[in-house]
């Protein structure tokens, strides 16, 4: 069965699973909410909400492999060794802002201006201000898939362009438009203090970055921090399609997906690739996602959820889809699963 699952007309005239499993009569599908788990694997869950500080370290592990393949670039001549630096220089980068990500929980430490500061230098390889992303990011997980949400795709894409050309610029370009949005609506949402914490935080920003091109060479500073910002783009950019792009809105168990890719793709990416238990469950700290993930195996199963075993197979799917055109609110989901709900 064609996976673009037909015509929108077509679709249109079936039932909304049919739609979304593009199948006519999907199997065990069950429509859940939070509220329906056990009481056990909610007390299990309730656990892995603590906070263990000692996993901070990662930060200071970030910057050091950073400077460490800085130090080894410069030291080489040779295009593939200048290559792989700027590749882990990229994952740093790219892991940094995601740890900024759980300060916005209040999951890197329990006291808030330890937290917020923590957050603060996790954000600036990234560019992007704690506070302003709290600001834009609590809004997002408050009206997560629907019209509200700042960070759907569908809903804020413009009705003149075709959905298949927004998603594809999406995952080329979008986390500069979004560096954009959290400044701009982050700013816009948010109250008085935190209005002042985002303009001091982005004044810093911009004192760091004039040190840097004021106290070294702007080639060396690009080389060092401007193509490994280049790299942490292009990963946001699959992450962040990964993580809603081609979900279904209206239930917890849908509108989020998880990819579970390989051991050195989660550490980098700090276990937000686990971004469905993040969205049922965002008090646990990203150390603790996995073990969420092993209590809802089952339940994912039940309600037919979107869990990738790699971002290779998401792509894959991806362009599959693409190649036909884009269904809005069609969920994209593995064809093992597809085969498991349609029998």
């Amino acid at each position: 069965m064609p996976l673009s699952g037909g015509n929108v007309e077509t679709l249109a005239e079936r039932p909304l699973q049919n739609q979304i499993y593009f199948c006519d009569d999907p199997q065990s599908v069950v429509e859940l909410s939070r509220k329906d788990l056990p009481r056990g694997t909610i007390e299990s869950i309730r656990r892995l909400q603590r906070l263990d500080t000692r996993h901070n370290w990662k930060i200071l592990l970030f910057f050091a492999l950073w400077a460490g393949a800085a130090r080894l670039m410069l030291l080489g001549t040779g295009f593939v060794q200048s290559a792989l630096c700027i590749f882990v220089m990229g994952l740093c980068v790219n892991g940094l802002p995601i740890l900024m990500h759980d300060a916005c929980h209040a999951l890197l430490s329990k006291q808030p201006s330890i937290n917020r500061w923590l957050g603060f230098i996790c954000g600036v390889p990234g560019l992007v201000s704690v506070s302003a992303y709290r600001s834009i990011h609590a809004w997002h997980h408050a009206e997560l898939r629907t019209g509200e949400d700042p960070d759907d795709i569908e809903h804020n894409a413009p009705q003149s362009i075709p959905l298949v050309l927004v998603y594809y610029v999406i995952i080329l370009f979008g986390i500069y438009f979004y560096l954009f949005t959290v400044a701009s609506v982050g700013y816009s949402k948010a109250g008085q203090t935190m209005k002042r914490q985002i303009m001091t935080e982005y004044l810093l920003m911009a004192g760091i970055v004039t040190s840097a091109f004021a106290l070294f060479p702007s080639g060396l500073v690009f080389k060092l921090w401007g193509l490994p910002l280049l790299v942490a783009a292009q990963l946001s950019n699959v992450r962040g399609l990964a993580e809603h792009g081609l979900t279904t809105g209206g239930n917890p168990f849908t509108n989020a997906r998880t990819v579970l890719s390989n051991r050195f793709v989660r550490f980098f990416m700090c276990n937000l690739n686990f971004h469905l238990e993040h969205h049922l469950f965002p008090g646990v700290p990203c150390y603790n996602l996995p073990k969420v993930h092993a209590l809802l195996g089952e339940t994912y199963k039940r309600t037919g959820s979107s869990v990738y075993r790699s971002y290779t197979q998401f792509l894959t799917d991806f362009l599959r889809l693409t190649w036909h055109g884009i269904v809005p609110n069609i969920r994209l989901i593995p064809d093992h699963v597809r085969e498991e709900i349609c029998g």
